[in-house]
Parts: structure tokens; C-alpha cells; sequence
């Protein structure tokens, strides 16, 4: 039976790797790609460890001044419980509820518990790394400043085991409900999972702005928040009474507070689990209403195909689009503080000239991180030959990939544009620049991402968001985009600020990138057709 479960969570721990790390069907993962992601895994676990470090030296002084240096453990595991929560919970959901290898497995002399423990345990050997970015920080700076005797480190070891499986449980119940939910409203699920990041990205933006208000408040009301706790939160009260006074009931209380919501969970899978795992969703049968024919154009018949395909994966739009989503973010946030830009203008009258500059560099490094056009022939992937093999012109096909990026980036740019020229009440004509000059920006980089794209197209992947993750034409597209502002800036502050105006220089670019916009089109129109037509 060990054998067996082992096997299942060594194939199931490298599928979740493999979706990370691997981007081509035929070829695996070098060592030095490996080398290079585990660099990457382990420079953001050393951040986390070190933000939390920070945060936990921060709090452990003043809470042994008033007292209630329990609290410092109740918050070490809110912190724990939360992160392991959001970090698991559509992991739980996609493991156990919507596995694509249930009727595989079950078809297989192996045995429907190993089946399910196989899925819990992978989720929850990620939930205890999760958690050791939060527990080793606080149990470091807590035995350094406090110290701890060893019935107490070996109740925080039992903690550290068993707080993930009270995390479990709940995350098992509310991916059921999520599960339920989807099922329900499965046509707008990818673009509930992009509100649901695009919020949970909003919160954490809030919560980096706000760190230090918090900080502040949590000292204050130290006390208030302990009683709060006491009350209301008693499994947690009891773990930070038996990990700070090595209380040996209150431990006994916690693990009975942590293990039976898990054993329960378990039991309750196990029973229908058989019923889960092949149970189809219901799909409500379609009743043909006769309506009148609606007809469309063949060019935006193709920019509708281009469309739905693109929106149809929650990650391959937050990859490829982040730019929109920032551009939203950027100017509910600028309204937010309009008080704090009216300040500024009206204390420093010297830099009105350079305001209509600023304002389309902040659009242009805002939307920047839109390389929507740069995976869209990759995107086709296995099934390039069926639009090539239809009785369309390349021409009509490369200008519908084009048009489809433009349409989606353009009202996001021209709604950051509106809200800062609202915010600083700048006058028409710079307010028309500021609104044409994004405009542009957006064209440029659209023409470079499909040249890019039709350069190097990328049609072996395992999954769509490697065409824009891991591809080298969105990789180039995003640091020439990018580079792009960061350059203007340089050029005119090092070499061209004693020489022209910042007037003069804007307009000079803006006459550049109308150049490049056209030459840019044109080589689509002529070598990009005979590139696409070759492929």
C-alpha cells in the first residue's frame, strides 16, 4: 500500500512542477532550467522569509511589554492559516474535484483510498512549505529574544504538523462550494477567476500601501485584539498559550481543535469520493428558438474567433494582458488620491511643463506589459494549418490578430488617460496628447509583438500560458516595451536637457514612433504575409 501511495504522490507532486516549469511536448527540462527555477523558488522564499522576519521582530518587544506575548503566536498562526488557504485552495479544488485522470486511475488495480490520499498529501506537502516561510522567521526570532524550553519546541514542532490540516479542511469545503458554483455559471468561470485574481492582486497592492498603518493600529490595540481572540478564536488561544507557557491541556485542546475538522473532511471524501470523481456536471440541453440569420463581416468574424479564443484561459489573459489590469488599477488608485496631485501641481508651479510628458510616460509604462499580439500565432498551436487551410487571405488573418490586440489594450490606456487628465486638469490640446500618444505606443508595440511572433512562433507547447510565459517573442516584446519608456527618459535627462526643451523632445518622439508605426506595418503587409504564408 506505501508503495503504491508514495508512487502516486511522486507522480502528482512532478505533474505540478511539470505545469510550471516545462514548455515543449517533445523536450524535457534542461538542468540548467531546473537550476534556474529552483534559484528563482528559492529567492522568493527567502523575501518571505524575510518580510515575515521583519515582521515578527517588529511585534515581539512590544507584546513581552504588555504582556501578551501569547498574541505573537495566535498571529503567527492567522498568518499561516491564511496563506496556506489562499495558496491551496484552487490547488484542492483542481486535485480533488476536478482531477482529469479520475476514470484513469479507477480503471487501475489501485485502490480508491491510495487514489484520494495521494491527492491530500501533495496538498498538503505544499501547505507545510507554505508554512515554514511563516514559522521558521517567528520561531527564530521568537528563541532568540525569548527563548523556549524543550516541551515547548516540541509542541511548536506538533503545531507546525498539524495546523495544516485544519487548513485542509477548510479548504476542502469551500472548493466543494466553489465547485458547485462553477458547475452552475461555467460559461463566465474564466472571467471569475480573473476578478478573483485581479481582487486578491488589488488587496495585496492595499495591504503593501497600508503595511505600516496596520503595523501602527496592531501595536495600539495589542490588548484589545488579545481579548478578541481569547473569546471568539479559543483553538488559537489555546496553541499560543501552550507554545508561550508550555500549558500542556491547551496543546490537548488545539490538536482535537485541528485534527478532527480533518479526519472528518477525510471521511466524508472517502465516502464519495467514487461519486465525485465520476459524476458529470449537469449541462442544461439547448432549445433551438428560430431567430433571423444574423450575418457577419468576414474581418470581424475573424477578430471574434481571435477574441473568445483569448479570453477562454483566465492565465493566458492575465499574462498577456496584465498591462489592462494594471491601467485599471492605476487610475482607481489616482482617484483614490486626486487631493495629494492637486497638492503637488500647486506647490511645484515649476514642473508644469513637464506634466503632459509625465502623463504619457505613465500611461506608456502602465500599458507596457500588454504583449497580447506577440502569442497570438503561437496560440494556434496545434491547429495552425486549419485557419491557414481556409479560403481567407493571410492579410485578413494578420490584421484581425492585430485589431484584437488594439480593441482590448486601447479603452483600458484611454481610461487611465481620462482619469489623469481629469486629476490634473491640464488643458485641451495637452489633453489630446495625452490621450493620442498611448494610442500609438499601444500600435508599436502590437506591430512588434506579431513580427516577433511570426518570427519565432512557438506551436509545441504543452499548455497555453507557456506561449506567454516562456516564449522568446513575449519575452522581447515585454523588455523592448519596456525599455522603450525607461529609455526616453535617459536620452532626454543625460544627453538632450541643456540642448531642447521637454516640448520640443515630445514632440520629436511622437513624429519617431509615427515613423516606426508605419514601417512597422508595412513589413507586416509585406515579408510578415510571406513569413505566415511559410510557416
Amino acid at each position: 500500500m506505501m508503495t503504491m501511495l508514495m508512487t502516486l504522490i511522486k507522480i502528482r507532486l512532478q505533474g505540478i512542477l511539470l505545469r510550471q516549469t516545462k514548455s515543449s511536448k517533445k523536450k524535457g527540462n534542461s538542468i540548467g532550467k531546473l537550476i534556474l527555477f529552483g534559484l528563482l523558488f528559492a529567492y522568493v522564499g527567502v523575501v518571505f522569509i524575510g518580510m515575515f522576519g521583519m515582521l515578527f521582530y517588529s511585534l515581539i518587544e512590544p507584546f513581552l511589554m504588555m504582556g501578551i506575548e501569547w498574541l505573537y503566536f495566535a498571529l503567527m498562526a492567522l498568518f499561516i492559516i491564511l496563506l496556506c488557504f489562499i495558496g491551496s485552495i484552487f490547488l484542492t479544488h483542481h486535485e480533488i474535484y476536478e482531477a482529469k485522470d479520475n476514470e484513469l486511475l479507477l480503471a487501475m488495480p489501485i485502490k480508491n483510498r491510495d487514489v484520494l490520499l495521494s491527492r491530500v498529501f501533495t496538498i498538503l506537502i505544499l501547505n507545510y512549505v507554505y508554512e515554514a516561510l511563516i514559522a521558521l522567521p517567528a520561531f527564530y526570532v521568537y528563541i532568540t529574544n525569548v527563548g523556549m524550553n524543550m516541551i515547548e519546541i516540541l509542541m511548536f514542532i506538533g503545531v507546525c504538523l498539524t495546523l495544516p490540516l485544519f487548513v485542509l479542511a477548510i479548504s476542502c469545503l469551500f472548493s466543494w462550494i466553489l465547485a458547485h458554483v462553477l458547475v452552475k455559471i461555467h460559461r463566465f468561470k474564466t472571467m471569475i477567476s480573473v476578478v478573483l485574481f485581479v481582487g486578491a492582486f488589488g488587496l495585496y497592492m492595499y495591504a503593501v500601501n497600508s503595511i505600516q498603518t496596520y503595523m501602527t493600529w496592531l501595536l495600539e490595540n495589542g490588548k484589545t485584539i488579545a481579548e478578541a481572540i481569547e473569546s471568539s478564536m479559543f483553538p488559537l488561544y489555546h496553541l499560543s498559550l501552550a507554545l508561550s507557557e508550555g500549558n500542556v491541556i491547551s496543546f490537548i485542546i488545539y490538536l482535537l481543535c485541528a485534527v478532527i475538522p480533518f479526519v472528518v473532511a477525510i471521511y466524508i471524501l472517502s465516502v464519495n469520493f467514487i461519486k465525485m470523481a465520476t459524476t458529470k456536471p449537469k449541462v442544461k440541453k439547448a432549445v433551438y428558438k428560430a431567430k433571423p440569420m444574423k450575418q457577419n463581416s468576414l474581418f470581424k468574424a475573424l477578430i471574434m474567433r481571435e477574441v473568445k479564443h483569448f479570453t477562454s484561459n483566465a492565465m493566458v489573459m492575465l499574462n498577456g494582458a496584465m498591462g489592462i489590469v494594471l491601467c485599471v488599477i492605476a487610475a482607481i488608485f489616482i482617484l483614490f488620491y486626486k487631493d495629494e496631485v492637486h497638492m503637488i501641481m500647486t506647490q511645484l508651479p515649476q514642473i508644469q511643463e513637464f506634466v503632459t510628458p509625465v502623463l504619457c510616460l505613465i500611461v506608456i509604462g502602465t500599458s507596457s506589459l500588454n504583449m497580447i499580439s506577440a502569442s497570438s500565432i503561437s496560440l494556434e498551436g496545434d491547429r495552425f494549418w486549419i485557419i491557414k487551410s481556409l479560403p481567407i487571405a493571410s492579410k485578413d488573418i494578420l490584421n484581425a490578430k492585430l485589431a484584437m490586440h488594439f480593441l482590448l489594450c486601447v479603452p483600458a490606456g484611454l481610461l487611465l488617460s481620462l482619469v489623469l487628465i481629469f486629476v490634473t486638469g491640464i488643458g485641451l490640446l495637452d489633453g489630446l496628447i495625452v490621450l493620442v500618444v498611448p494610442i500609438l505606443f499601444t500600435l508599436l508595440i502590437d506591430f512588434l509583438g506579431l513580427i516577433l511572433n511570426l518570427w519565432r512562433p512557438k506551436f509545441d507547447w504543452v499548455n497555453e500560458t507557456v506561449c506567454v510565459k516562456q516564449s522568446l517573442p513575449v519575452t522581447l516584446t515585454m523588455f523592448i516595451s519596456m525599455g522603450i519608456a525607461i529609455l526616453l527618459v535617459m536620452v532626454y535627462a543625460m544627453l538632450l536637457v541643456d540642448i531642447m526643451s521637454i516640448t520640443v523632445y515630445m514632440y520629436s518622439v511622437i513624429m519617431i514612433v509615427i515613423i516606426l508605426d508605419v514601417v512597422l506595418y508595412q513589413t507586416i503587409q509585406t515579408w510578415g504575409i510571406q513569413q505566415f504564408e511559410h510557416i
